[in-house]
């Protein structure tokens, strides 16, 4: 059964296993996603889709880090061959449901 997408902006970590901290890190190349990152906050992140996730600061949350067996966020390249303009148009309607 698949889930709707409404509120989808509000479900944050993204991915089975919470890997993805936001919709956009989502449409970033595995790569580029951020590797480890503060869970936790109830603050929603209104310009990247999902909750605040610091990944600069002391975490006061649960530091969760993709390189631990079973945190990984690989394999879930959709939407990351489109361009900047693309990506900034599809998380501007992703954040509308």
């Amino acid at each position: 059964m698949a889930v709707e997408l409404t509120g989808l902006w509000l479900r944050g970590p993204y991915l089975h296993n919470g890997s993805v901290p936001t919709l956009k890190d989502l449409l970033a190349p595995v790569d580029k996603r951020p590797q480890v990152y503060c869970r936790g906050s109830d603050t929603v992140d209104p310009q990247n889709g999902g909750f605040m996730s610091r990944t600069d600061k002391a975490c006061d949350g649960f530091e969760f880090k993709t390189a631990v067996r079973g945190n990984g966020n690989g394999g879930h390249e959709y939407g990351v061959n489109l361009s900047n303009q693309e990506k900034a148009a599809l998380l501007s309607y992703l954040k509308t449901l």
